[in-house]
């Protein structure tokens, strides 16, 4: 909402020449008027009143063209002109541009404040007296807002959908004014009237004229003539033509007296300045609330509080999120809200949050002093219902199909069941959106519309109630399935947060369409058709688990049929197999899904898919701890997508082969063909890409360049290198990027760093990731690295908790770098003095890292199993593992790992008294790396060095 115009006093802004009185519209430029367009005075007044703020575009654009759609460059011209005025015969700038913001007035603006004249006395003229003074809860900025507007124009009109409170809040606005009308206010209750030929009597029977002529609107000019008074026209939506021609004659014929109009439509008169209510503030879906947090937003407030009219009822923290989607059930209506809390005692919370989401019509309540059309929420629809042209009530029916916004083609699309033309149908929408029925939002530029959920259940039941259901569904399934083909053709050549605006807030609308397409009356191929369209959608927004279960669905369907198009089947099985990639427990079957989706790509000769299956069996095969055969499917993958000439697609096969060559022990390969991937996609300007390959591109190199540096003797850049991708990946929004970022790179990286407190960030942020989209896959990788850390920490038990995290992480099939788990489990044991359990995990990882040729990990294994062995007493044995994991990290350059090794060698060599060599070692092992290098083992070392160099600086002077 615009923030409040001036307040209606006798203020004078006073900047440079000028002088601004708002209270009579005037200009002057030492003294003498200045010409001035009624847009360009109102825009002054905004920018004068909040002189040194930015103003922003559209909170100028809502108070100088309230309800109105106007272009921005309306305001621009405006803005231009305005410059003009002021700059005429001056040099002194006024108004400033604040780039993609808005407007800041940049002179220095001086207020004179007049005393305002006493308020005359009261005089209760109408026949009438003004009903009491209703309780308003969350409104007091609308009150303030509208007051404001009845101070400077003489005719409001408070426009919404029913029950949204229009008669409360001109009832609230009358009191609140009420001392600025001499001769009162007074209440003409429309609602009762039937025929528009009687609203000029109701209107002379609230005023208490007489009505002895036939030109009844002459007698209540004559009555009403000097008096300055307040007019409250209250439910003129089903008189709108004739209340048009009513206001026009009555403002033009008593300049003293201010019109309040409710509505649930604009009564489109010369004078009328529209003030559309919105809804009662609600919670977010997706933010977490508090008793304390959810009574801060009106709709929660009123619902208590009307429940507490009812009872002793206190709002709980377990109630507060339940009380929330209630009032987000009912788009945060007031009426609504108030007829649910009357239930809060009959069915408790929880029941009545279910029975409103199995049936919402069922609100009513006993408050006979309501009008009728208000004691039940039913009644308030079918009274706007009844008052649609038929064009209109059809169109409403048919867009009741829509879960959520829709656009105007969607609109076109759906009045072809009623044989309705664009032009129709542009019309009709044009008025249901007058009357409140339906909502327009702008935003970038472009409209979109919703219905409210109150009003979408109500038309929904008049389709069902006009025998079109079923053509209204069938319909909006063929329409759906148009838009996500045509999303899917657009994925590559858009950009992703494009793509993502336009069909993202489409899931609720296509899950409908799934559901209706199986359902008894469907349309089966149908639904196989929409499900395959949907996958390009289900992996940018990381709904894994839901896609795997519609795909399912539509393979069993498109069996049971016989006669599905290979195409279709070939996109299924790809996603399936990449569903199943991400499973909590890896399935035994997924080597065979990837082998299936390739091999339907060759049948089909469809290349993507030929690509993307070989792709599949080479990531499934290095997870699983078999990167020799994972390397020979990327050859092949790599050859095919260079005949194709499909650079992305060499690119990652690229990457992948980097990840396979240091999992083998050819890390200097492996760094070498990430450092080119990492320069050629490291660039400010690369775009955030769509996830071909599971992981954004982007993300997907950082994460593994990273892990290449830490293990090749550059902890503290793969660190900066993993935190910037994990950055990357939540600036595209894809969770599935973010939490493989995290869990696969981030959080180990900078665990095995000695970077514990970040460590713990990055957890709770890939525990907040799963909390958003539950991917089974990371959530025993979560749990592993929550107590590891808990064990760096030297926790009690988190050793144990460990081994058992290990054991869970194992039985999912998890094999992604088992060897190294291992040994870090085992160290874990040895340090919590478990030594007899460390030799047995030490031995396992060996064993395992021999059959997956984990060579890159196997000096850190050799390592902990000389502390094992030093630990147990063979000093000799525990020397040669440690001096051979030297030269294992050393012939494969993993230059980390040797640090680690040479720490560990030379603390033993130290402990039986050879301080030189194990000087000499560190020295040595430290050289390899940078000055500016910081880590916990680098420091450590160097500060082992010190110590060591001090004892032979000692040794020396004694000799």
């Amino acid at each position: 909402m615009v923030s409040p115009s001036p307040e209606p006093d006798n203020k004078t802004y006073i900047f440079g020449p000028f002088r601004l009185l708002p209270k009579r519209q005037l200009l002057l430029r030492e003294g003498l008027p200045v010409r001035i367009g009624g847009r360009a005075l109102d825009i002054l007044t905004l920018l004068a009143h909040r002189s040194g703020e930015v103003v922003s575009k559209t909170e100028l654009l809502e108070f100088c063209w309230p309800s109105t759609f106007v272009h921005e460059s309306n305001l621009k011209v405006n803005i231009a002109a305005l410059r003009r005025v002021l700059s005429e015969g001056g040099t002194e700038s006024y108004i400033a541009t604040v780039a993609g913001r808005g407007y800041r007035f940049v002179a220095h603006v001086d207020v004179e404040q007049t005393e305002a004249p006493a308020p005359a006395r009261l005089v209760a003229t109408p026949a009438r007296p003004l009903l009491k003074h209703p309780t308003v809860i969350g409104r007091s900025d609308e009150i303030e807002c509208l007051a404001t507007k009845l101070a400077n124009t003489r005719c409001v009109t408070i426009v919404g959908p029913g029950g949204v409170g229009k008669t409360t809040i001109a009832l609230a606005v009358a009191h609140h004014v009420l001392a600025n009308y001499p001769h009162g206010v007074c209440f003409i209750d429309l609602s009762t009237v039937g025929d528009p030929q009687y609203a000029t009597a109701a209107i002379a029977a609230g005023v208490g004229a007489r009505q002895r002529s036939e030109d009844t609107l002459s007698e209540i000019i004559e009555l009403v003539h000097d008096r300055q008074m307040l007019l409250i026209l209250d439910n003129c939506e089903h008189l709108s033509s004739t209340m048009t021609a009513i206001v026009n004659r009555l403002l033009e014929s008593l300049p003293t007296v201010t019109l309040l109009a409710t509505s649930r439509e604009p009564l489109r008169s010369v004078f009328e300045q529209v003030h559309r209510l919105p809804s009662l503030d609600v919670p977010p879906a997706d933010q977490g609330v508090t008793a304390k947090s959810a009574l801060e937003f009106g709709a929660v407030h009123l619902f208590v509080t009307r429940a507490q009219q009812r009872g002793k009822y206190v709002l709980s923290d377990a109630d507060a999120p339940l009380v929330s989607a209630i009032c987000r059930r009912l788009d945060g209506i007031p009426l609504a809200i108030e007829l649910a809390a009357t239930k809060t005692f009959t069915f408790g919370v929880p029941t009545l949050l279910t029975m409103l989401e199995q049936r919402f019509l069922l609100l009513s309540n006993g408050e006979r002093l309501a009008p009728l059309r208000q004691q039940t929420l039913l009644a308030t629809l079918d009274w706007s219902y009844r008052l649609l042209s038929d064009d209109e009530a059809a169109l409403l029916r048919l867009l009741s199909v829509f879960a959520g916004v829709f656009r105007l083609q969607d609109a076109i699309a759906m009045s072809e069941v009623a044989a309705f033309d664009a032009t129709q149908t542009i019309d009709a929408l044009e008025r249901l959106t007058n009357k409140s029925l339906v909502y327009a939002d702008y935003q970038d530029g472009s409209i979109r519309y919703r219905l409210l959920e109150s009003t979408r259940a109500y038309a929904a039941e008049r389709l069902e109630d006009a025998g079109e259901r079923d053509s209204g569904l069938r319909r909006h399934a063929r329409h759906i399935l148009a838009l996500f083909e045509r999303a899917a053709e657009e994925l590559e050549s858009r950009e992703k947060r494009d793509w993502m605006a336009d069909y993202a807030d489409r899931v609720d609308d296509l899950r409908n369409a799934m559901s209706w397409s199986f359902g008894k009356t469907g349309d089966r191929m149908l639904g196989i058709r929409l499900t395959a369209a949907a996958i390009p959608l289900w992996y940018e927004l990381s709904s894994l688990s839901e896609m795997q279960s519609r795909v399912e669905r539509a393979l069993l369907a498109a069996r049971e049929l016989g006669d599905c198009p290979t195409d279709l089947t070939m996109k299924l099985v790809a996603a399936r197999a990449s569903g199943m990639s991400f499973a909590q427990h890896l399935a035994l079957s997924t080597e065979a899904a990837w082998n299936e989706c390739y091999t339907l790509g060759v049948e089909a000769k469809n290349i993507k898919y030929q690509l993307f299956g070989l792709w599949g069996l080479a990531a499934h095969l290095i997870y699983v701890g078999r990167p020799l055969e994972g390397i020979d499917r990327l050859r092949q993958f790599i050859a095919l997508a260079e005949a194709q000439a499909d650079w992305s697609a060499v690119d990652e096969g690229q990457r992948m082969m980097a990840l396979a060559e240091m999992y083998v022990g050819k890390v200097s390969s492996a760094r070498q063909r990430l450092e080119i991937l990492a320069a050629r996609y490291h660039r400010p300007s690369e775009p955030v890409r769509f996830a071909r390959f599971q992981a954004e591109r982007g993300v997907a190199i950082g994460c593994s360049l990273a892990l290449v540096l830490w293990v090749s003797g550059e902890p503290g850049r793969a660190m900066q290198v993993a935190r910037e991708a994990v950055e990357r990946a939540d600036a595209s929004g894809h969770v599935v990027s973010q939490s493989n970022a995290l869990a696969v790179f981030a959080v180990p990286i900078t665990l095995w760093s000695g970077d514990y407190e970040s460590c713990a960030r990055f957890l709770v942020m890939l525990e907040e990731n799963g909390r958003r989209e539950d991917i089974g896959i990371w959530r025993e990788w979560f749990h592993f690295f929550k107590s590891a850390l808990r064990a760096k920490r030297q926790e009690p038990g988190a050793a144990a908790e460990m081994k058992a995290r290990l054991d869970d992480l194992i039985a999912a099939r998890n094999l992604l770098r088992a060897p190294m788990h291992y040994s870090m489990v085992a160290e874990a044991l040895l340090d919590a003095g478990a030594l007899k359990d460390a030799r047995v995990v030490i031995e396992n990882a060996h064993a395992l890292a021999t059959e997956q040729v984990a060579n890159w990990c196997l000096p850190e294994i050799l390592r902990i199993a000389g502390l094992v062995e030093l630990r147990s007493g063979d000093a000799g044995k525990a020397e040669r593992l440690l001096r051979r994991s030297i030269a294992e990290a050393s012939t494969i350059g993993a230059l980390t790992l040797e640090l680690r090794a040479a720490l560990s060698l030379s603390a033993k060599l130290e402990g039986d008294g050879h301080h030189a060599e194990a000087f000499n070692l560190l020295e040595a092992s430290c050289a390899k790396f940078r000055e500016d290098g910081a880590f916990a083992d680098l420091k450590e070392a160097r500060a082992r060095l010190r110590t060591l160099r001090l004892l032979a600086d000692k040794k020396l002077s004694f000799a």
